[in-house]
C-alpha cells in the first residue's frame, strides 16, 4: 500500500467510484436526561447499514488543506483522509477518513490517521477533531482506541430526510499539544 496526496482531477474517477460505509449490530442511542445526554450502547436485532454518497468526497478534497490517499498495488484507491485547518481557534478537523471495505482491519485507517495527525501537528494545531454518527460504532471504537475523546453531540445537525433516526452527530477530539 502506497500513501500519496489525493489530488483532483487525477483521483476524481476513483473518488466517484469509491465505496464507503459500514454495517453494525451495535450503535449508540442518544438519551436526553434533562440538560444532559447519555450515550447508551444498544444491540440491534437487524444490523444497521450505512453507505456514504461518493458525490461528497470530491468536496471534502477541494475543501481540505491536506489530503492523503492509500493506493493499492493495482492502482485502486484503498482509502483516504482529509484535514481542514481552522486558524481562528488553532484546530484541525479530520473532515474525512474512509477505508475501502476490502481493506478494513489491516491497519490502513491507522496509517491514514497518523498522516493526518502529523500534518495537523506540523501546522501548530492544538487539537484534531472530527464528527461521526452515533450509529457508526466501528469508527467510534477506532477513534477512542486512537486517543480521541468524546467531546459533544448535536441532535439537529443532520437533515432527517437524509439520515436514519439513529444517526446523531457525535464529536471527538485529540489534543496535539503537550
Amino acid at each position: 500500500m502506497h500513501l500519496r496526496p489525493l489530488e483532483l482531477p487525477r483521483d476524481a474517477e476513483a473518488l466517484s467510484a469509491f465505496e464507503a460505509g459500514y454495517d453494525t449490530s451495535l450503535i449508540y442511542r442518544v438519551e436526553r436526561q434533562g440538560l444532559a445526554f447519555a450515550l447508551v450502547e444498544e444491540r440491534r436485532a437487524a444490523p444497521f447499514r450505512k453507505r456514504y454518497d461518493a458525490e461528497g468526497f470530491a468536496e471534502d478534497v477541494e475543501d481540505a488543506d491536506f489530503t492523503v490517499a492509500a493506493e493499492a498495488e493495482d492502482g485502486s484507491l484503498a482509502g483516504f483522509a482529509c484535514v481542514r485547518l481552522d486558524e481562528w481557534n488553532r484546530s484541525a478537523e479530520l473532515s474525512a477518513l474512509f477505508v475501502a471495505p476490502a481493506c478494513k482491519g489491516q491497519g490502513l485507517g491507522r496509517r491514514l490517521l497518523d498522516q493526518a495527525t502529523a500534518f495537523a501537528r506540523s501546522c501548530g494545531a492544538r487539537c484534531l477533531w472530527l464528527e461521526t454518527q452515533s450509529s457508526n460504532h466501528p469508527a467510534i471504537g477506532f477513534y477512542l482506541k486512537s486517543g480521541f475523546a468524546f467531546s459533544g453531540l448535536d441532535t439537529a445537525l443532520y437533515d432527517p430526510r437524509e439520515t436514519a433516526p439513529e444517526e446523531v452527530a457525535l464529536f471527538f477530539n485529540q489534543p496535539l499539544e503537550t
